[in-house]
């Protein structure tokens, strides 16, 4: 993998935000980032999120390091509207994830590689958009106080000892996706060639597990939400990683998913659950104990990617009705 090597030494930082520009796009900031509002007491909150702040108060419960990712999309938020304030909410959403990380690089929460998975992607996403931003300066030091956890994890995460956890995770297409996404930002962010050799392991794999018509399964068959998620990750690398050597087959497996996914939204702006396998048919309980139901942001954030990589303004005007529906 020496083309690695070679790659790292010649981008920028600032150019694996490929996103960035999406980010804060008119169309983005105003369907799917759209304005948050910090609590007024946030710098005296300790950061913890949903199920979280409970256990926190009682440590009696579950709680999973995964609801931390909010953090990210508070990120977002911020930098689409240039919120100083919401961008740092979100980082000490992020911080409070990392500051109950064993040694190893692991946590003692529930379904614990899972739940770190969307720690290190959200993490290493919002390390990259806040690098490529005007707040980079600024946040700096807060931001640099994320990158040794963020690898310490990223390292358990592919430690012999978590390889059985990730490999029982084939049944759901997207996390390999979800891997290989987070994996590949943080091996970026920090030049690491082994993390971004096994990030590269798992977007293959959820590339091999994709069907002939398009389709990331999950739990044996389709299902249009967690598709959208899938595609999500991989688009994402995409926007991001813009000189791989394997470019060239992440667009087409991302083509092939966007027209299954397509294919489940009507011209309303409805998307079709029939059949789906794990969202809106009470198949599944999510962590705060709701029913599953398609995240229609999620599918949004979908086609907003697909607009950005296809430069089609139809992915864009569907988005707007889709989320018209909520």
């Amino acid at each position: 993998m020496r083309w690695l090597s070679v790659l790292f030494l010649l981008m920028p930082v600032v150019a694996w935000a490929g996103d960035f520009g999406l980010v804060v796009s008119d169309g983005f900031k105003e369907v799917v980032n759209t304005p948050r509002r910090v609590p007024a007491d946030w710098r005296e909150c300790s950061g913890a999120v949903s199920v979280n702040k409970e256990w926190e108060k009682t440590g009696k419960g579950m709680w999973y390091v995964e609801m931390q990712r909010d953090g990210g999309r508070w990120v977002q938020a911020g930098l689409a509207h240039g919120n100083r304030e919401t961008v740092e909410w979100g980082l000490k959403q992020l911080r409070w994830g990392f500051s109950r990380m064993r040694e190893d690089g692991s946590f003692d929460c529930d379904d614990a590689f899972h739940s770190a998975s969307f720690l290190v992607e959200a993490t290493s996403h919002s390390i990259l958009l806040i690098e490529a931003s005007p707040f980079a300066d600024e946040l700096k030091g807060q931001v640099d106080g994320l990158k040794g956890p963020l690898l310490r994890c990223a390292l358990w995460m592919i430690s012999p000892a978590t390889f059985r956890a990730a490999e029982s995770q084939r049944i759901y297409a997207h996390r390999r996706f979800l891997l290989g996404c987070g994996l590949m930002q943080c091996g970026m962010i920090h030049r690491h060639a082994e993390v971004m050799r096994v990030a590269t392991y798992f977007i293959e794999d959820g590339m091999r597990l994709q069907r002939a018509d398009g389709v990331f399964p999950e739990k044996g068959g389709h299902d249009s939400g967690y598709h959208a998620v899938a595609l999500i990750y991989l688009q994402r690398l995409i926007l991001t990683v813009t000189d791989d050597p394997r470019h060239v087959a992440w667009r087409e497996s991302a083509d092939r998913g966007m027209k299954w996914l397509l294919g489940r939204i009507d011209e309303s702006g409805e998307v079709k659950v029939a059949g789906n396998t794990r969202t809106g048919g009470g198949q599944e309980v999510g962590r705060t104990g709701v029913v599953k139901q398609v995240n229609l942001p999620e599918v949004a954030t979908s086609l907003f990617y697909g607009g950005a990589l296809s430069g089609d303004p139809k992915f864009e005007a569907l988005a707007r009705k889709l989320l018209a529906k909520r």
